[in-house]
C-alpha cells in the first residue's frame, strides 16, 4: 500500500476579494508555451489548460483586486524567435501586466531578456536550465526546477541502482547539455562511466546511435535518454525494435515530460514497457490540501490526468494573483516586490523565492520542487500507476528488467 506521507505544511491561503467584479476592468497575464512542431506541443497545451481552470477559479471568487482575469496566451512552437516575439507582444499589444508558462530552456531563455529589458514580471513554470535564473534578473522567477538540483538527485538514483556504463543520447539544446552536464558531474567520481552523444532535437531517426552503443563491449547497462518532444517517443521506439532497450542487459530511461502524456503510448506501444521517467508530482504522497480537488477538477474539466507541468502552470497564475493581491497594484515592480517575499501554499508544497546568489541558479527559484522516478510496468499505463522507485523512503519496489 502506497504511503500518505505529508511532505510539507501548509499556509494561509490567497485572499481574493469577492466582491462583483467591475464591468470593464480587467487583470491580463500573458501566457507562453509551446502549442504547436516543433516544440513539446502536447505538454504546451497541458499548460494551456491549466492556466485555464486557474483564471476561471480565480474570477469565481471575485478576481483579483475586483478585476476579472483574463488570461493571455502566446504558442511559441519551441523556437527561440517565437518566444521573443510572443513576450513582446504580450507585453506592448495586449499589456500583459506579467507573464507565466514556458517549457523549452532554449525558449525560456529567449523570454527572460524580454522580461529584462521591458521591465515585466515573468513566472517560468517548466524550464529547467540553470542560466534561466543564474542570469539573476530582478524581474524573472522560477517554480520549475533548475537542472543541478533536481538531476542531481536523479544520479543518485543511478548509482544507488548499480548502473555501471551509463550511454546517453543528448538533445543539443540547454536543457539537453545541462542535464547531461549535471549527470555526468555527480556521477565521474562514483566510478560510474558516461559515454554521451549530441543529436539536434529535429532529429528522426537515432538507429545508427543506438546500434553503435549496442553492440560496444561492454554493453551498456543504463541509456539515458535526454530528449524532449516527438524526438523522445521516436527513441524509445527505435531503441525497442532493435532489441538494445529496455532489456535485461539494458535498462531505458526517457528524461522528457511528454513520457508522462497519454500520447507517449499512441507512440510507443508495446516499446514503451518497463521505460523509466521522472516526474515532479506522484500520487499516494499528500503534497498539500489543494492537491487532489486540483487533480479531481482538471481530470473532470479536461478529461485527462494532470502532470507536474500542468500544476506548475496552474501554480504560476495563482502565484501572479497572489502577488498582486498583496501589493494591491498592478505596477510591475511592486509585483516582483510581492513575489520576493511569497509563501503561497501551492500543490506540491509551500513556495517561496530564494534571495541566494550563491549558487547563482537559486536566486528567485522556488528551491522545494520535489522529484521522482518511476517505472512503467504495462502498456497504456497512467504514469500515476507507474512503479515508484525513487526516493528510497517511498518506493514501492525495485528495478524490473524484461
Amino acid at each position: 500500500m502506497r504511503k500518505l506521507i505529508s511532505l510539507f505544511v501548509c499556509c494561509p491561503m490567497i485572499l481574493l476579494l469577492t466582491l462583483p467584479l467591475g464591468a470593464g476592468e480587467i487583470i491580463k497575464i500573458g501566457g507562453v508555451g509551446p502549442l504547436s512542431a516543433p516544440g513539446s506541443f502536447e505538454s504546451g497545451k497541458e499548460m494551456k489548460m491549466a492556466m485555464e481552470q486557474a483564471v476561471e477559479e480565480i474570477n469565481g471568487t471575485g478576481g483579483v483586486l475586483g478585476k476579472k482575469v483574463v488570461l493571455a496566451f502566446e504558442d511559441t512552437q519551441g523556437l527561440p524567435e517565437k518566444g521573443t516575439a510572443a513576450m513582446e507582444r504580450l507585453v506592448e499589444k495586449q499589456k500583459a501586466v506579467a507573464v507565466v508558462g514556458e517549457f523549452h530552456s532554449s525558449v525560456a531563455k529567449a523570454e527572460i531578456e524580454v522580461a529584462n529589458r521591458l521591465k515585466i514580471p515573468l513566472i517560468i513554470a517548466e524550464a529547467w536550465a540553470d542560466v534561466i535564473t543564474a542570469k539573476q534578473y530582478r524581474y524573472v522567477f522560477r517554480i520549475a526546477p533548475a537542472n543541478s538540483l533536481f538531476y542531481s538527485k536523479i544520479a543518485d538514483w543511478i548509482q544507488a541502482a548499480g548502473f555501471k556504463n551509463v550511454v546517453m543520447i543528448t538533445e543539443n539544446s540547454d536543457y539537453g547539455i545541462g542535464v547531461e552536464r549535471v549527470i555526468r558531474e555527480a556521477l565521474k567520481t562514483a566510478g560510474i562511466k558516461i559515454t554521451s552523444i549530441t543529436a539536434e532535437r529535429t532529429i528522426q531517426d537515432f538507429t545508427p546511435q543506438l546500434l553503435r552503443f549496442k553492440l560496444a563491449k561492454p554493453r551498456p547497462d543504463l541509456l539515458f535518454g535526454i530528449f524532449t518532444g516527438a524526438g523522445e517517443l521516436l527513441m524509445v521506439k527505435q531503441a525497442h525494435e532493435i532489441g538494445f532497450a529496455p532489456t535485461k542487459e539494458t535498462a531505458m530511461f526517457a528524461v522528457g515530460t511528454d513520457a508522462l502524456h497519454k500520447e507517449f503510448w499512441e507512440i510507443t506501444g508495446p516499446s514503451g514497457k518497463y521505460i523509466l521517467t521522472k516526474t515532479g508530482y506522484y500520487p499516494g504522497i499528500k503534497f498539500t490540501e489543494k492537491t487532489d480537488p486540483f487533480i479531481k477538477r482538471f481530470k473532470t474539466k479536461f478529461n485527462r490526468e494532470p502532470t507536474f507541468a500542468a500544476m506548475e502552470a496552474y501554480e504560476a497564475v495563482y502565484l501572479v494573483a497572489d502577488a498582486i493581491q498583496r501589493a494591491g497594484s498592478t505596477d510591475a515592480d511592486a509585483i516582483v516586490s510581492a513575489l520576493e517575499t511569497t509563501r503561497y501554499t501551492g500543490l506540491r508544497g509551500v513556495i517561496s523565492f530564494s534571495m541566494d546568489r550563491e549558487p547563482a541558479y537559486m536566486y528567485h527559484q522556488w528551491p522545494g520542487t520535489p522529484s521522482f522516478v518511476i517505472q512503467y510496468t504495462e502498456v497504456d499505463q497512467p504514469y500515476t500507476d507507474a512503479l515508484l522507485l525513487w526516493p528510497k523512503e517511498y518506493s514501492d519496489g525495485s528495478l524490473i528488467k524484461p
